[in-house]
């Protein structure tokens, strides 16, 4: 089974598409990923909560990779392995180690608010990058939606990132739950 990444309407309140490389590009991505997993380390007592059992497969490789998927819309386990073999960043993010969907999920079980706090930053800190820096109205305008957008963006509140970490989680679970019906 395979899970797309598509765009969400705009009048969903929230205008990240699934796929967030498309606006910062996948290095960028990493960097911020990297970034929110040491912020996340440096608010908690315990860095490194969840074992997986397997020594190739440690939290950090873990949650960095989780995040990077379902920040780009690959949400089942069964399609991370299989972007293995065509996205080199996920090759990158496994170090070459063959994935074990098992404690794929295992891991998205039991390190859940982990995950939902990292992505929740790193979908932050992509809508500030992409609508909320100085050169943001200048973008709006040059990409041809025109300045009555960028009012508008600029006059929405702020998406509730959390929530929508939290829905790419649900997601995977679904994705992941319908793989195991078949």
């Amino acid at each position: 089974m395979t899970t797309s990444a598509r765009a969400k309407p705009v009048w969903d309140g929230f205008i990240l598409p699934d796929d967030l490389s498309v606006y910062i590009g996948k290095k960028t991505l990493v960097k911020l990923i990297l970034d929110a997993f040491e912020g996340l380390n440096a608010r908690t007592a315990a860095p490194e909560a969840v074992a997986t059992g397997n020594s190739n497969f440690q939290p950090a490789m873990m949650l960095t990779l989780l995040t990077y998927c379902y920040a780009t819309g690959v949400y089942a386990s069964t399609d991370i392995e299989l972007n293995m073999q065509h996205d080199r960043m996920i090759r990158y993010l496994c170090a070459k180690n063959y994935l074990n969907l098992p404690v794929l999920r295992e891991f998205r079980r039991y390190s859940r608010d982990r995950i939902k706090e990292c992505l929740a930053t790193v979908l932050r800190r992509v809508w500030e990058l992409r609508f909320c820096d100085e050169d943001a109205y200048a973008r709006v305008a040059a990409s041809g939606l025109g300045v009555s957008f960028g009012r508008w963006l600029n006059m929405r509140p702020t998406p509730d990132f959390t929530t929508e970490a939290e829905q790419r989680i649900v997601r995977a679970v679904r994705a992941d739950s319908m793989a195991m019906d078949w």
